[in-house]
Parts: C-alpha cells; sequence; structure tokens
C-alpha cells in the first residue's frame, strides 16, 4: 500500500498549483493536467500488475470517464449543470493517479458539491453583517443577499458576474435581477459599464465566479481522510481501497 503515497503527494500539489492558477489566470493549464494523468497512469499500471489489482484500476477508470462525460453533455444542455471542461479534466486525473477506490473521484465530485452550497450562506452572513440590504421586493432582497453582494461597477472584472442588469423603461432607468449564471460576462460587464457611466451608477449587486478547483482540493483531501479511516466502508465495495 505504501506505493499510493507518492501519487497522493503529487496529486495534492498539482491540485494546489491549479488553484493558484485559476484564481490568478481564470484557467486550468490542462496541458499540466494530461501530463501528471499520464505520469500517474504510468505508475498505476506498473503497480496494478504487480499487485495484481490492473483489472480493477483500469475498471474505475472506465466508470468515471462515462461519468464525467455525462456529466459534460448535462453541461451543454443546461448551464445550471455545467462544469468546466478543466475541472473534469482535474477529476479525470485524479482518477489516473489516486484511482485506488472505485468511486473515488465521483465522491470528490460529490463532496464539492456539497462544499459549494455552504458558500450561499457565508454570502447571506456577510451581507448581513455589512448591511447590504437592496431596493427590492423581499423574494429579490433574499436572493440577491445569498447570491452576492454590491460591488463598484469600476471595480468589476471578469471574475464576477451581474445579478443585475439596467434596462431603458418608459424613458425611465429600471434594474431587473438575474438569477441565471453567466460564465463569460464580457458582454453584460461592457454594457453594465456604459449604463453606468450614463447614469452614474456606483454599485451593482455580482456574484464571484468562483474556481471550482478549490472546492475539488478540499473535497479531495477530506475523501482521502474518510478511505484512509475506513469512514465509508459501510458503502461497501465501491467505497473503500482494493489495493
Amino acid at each position: 500500500m505504501l506505493f499510493i503515497y507518492p501519487m497522493i503527494f503529487i496529486t495534492i500539489v498539482s491540485l494546489i498549483y491549479f488553484v493558484y492558477d485559476d484564481l490568478k489566470t481564470r484557467e486550468v493549464n490542462v496541458a499540466f493536467i494530461f501530463l501528471i494523468a499520464g505520469i500517474g497512469f504510468l505508475y498505476n499500471l506498473y503497480f496494478g500488475f504487480i499487485y495484481n489489482v490492473l483489472k480493477i484500476y483500469l475498471l474505475q477508470l472506465l466508470i468515471v470517464i462515462v461519468f464525467l462525460l455525462i456529466i459534460y453533455i448535462a453541461g451543454k444542455i443546461t448551464i445550471y449543470a455545467y462544469i468546466g471542461e478543466g475541472d473534469l479534466w482535474t477529476l479525470f486525473m485524479i482518477s489516473c493517479t489516486c484511482g485506488y477506490v472505485v468511486l473515488f473521484s465521483e465522491f470528490i465530485l460529490l463532496f464539492s458539491l456539497a462544499f459549494m452550497f455552504f458558500i450561499p450562506l457565508v454570502f447571506f452572513i456577510y451581507n448581513v453583517c455589512k448591511k447590504n440590504y437592496p431596493d427590492k421586493i423581499l423574494k429579490e432582497k433574499i436572493w440577491l443577499m445569498f447570491l452576492g453582494f454590491p460591488k463598484n461597477i469600476s471595480k468589476i472584472n471578469n471574475f464576477f458576474t451581474p445579478l443585475e442588469e439596467f434596462k431603458i423603461v418608459n424613458g425611465k432607468l429600471e434594474s431587473k435581477m438575474i438569477l441565471k449564471p453567466d460564465c463569460d460576462p464580457k458582454i453584460i460587464l461592457s454594457k453594465l459599464k456604459e449604463f453606468s457611466e450614463i447614469y452614474k451608477i456606483k454599485k451593482v449587486w455580482v456574484s464571484p465566479l468562483i474556481p471550482f478547483v478549490w472546492p475539488i482540493l478540499i473535497a479531495y483531501i477530506f475523501v482521502l481522510f474518510l478511505m484512509l479511516f475506513n469512514k465509508l466502508s459501510w458503502l461497501g465495495f465501491f467505497a473503500t481501497f482494493y489495493i
């Protein structure tokens, strides 16, 4: 079992680099992902053959490929199921380097999504503490306070997606809440800044485009801990180490 630790270390270091790179450039270096995945694949082919677990290792790779393909197709059908291609490749890389549990990457994705659900609560608490109360009806007020926070338009960049859009209706400027996420908000930001110059709009409610790779890192460490200490063994073969 000792042979798994070098790949675990390499995977953690790689994920930390991906978090830094994504926060800095809003992109994940896919070439580097393929490099680490290739190294992990060859490494585990060798030890999988030695320890007679090669078939199970290849089985979990096949399962994760089908699983991620389904997620990718679902994201093409509806933006609400969208996960970035770089994030999907990151999960595939984890299966190549540390696929010592049949559904390892699937558990990581599940816990990553679970961690993301805490973020709206953090936004709401922040807005209450800062007394950020949007001038909207109660339903929209609550949505905005859970999904984001107000920010000066001059400081908004492509790391944020606006939660409001402005239109001229009967000669008057009106604000409308947007709930649909925009993963490439360049156009709407450009229009927003035009309106701000003409109508002197200073702030708008926005939601930060949080890189999904950082909850993947947290989930990886969390799931790894659960697996190493057999905390998910009650789920059977698919949630325990097969080596």
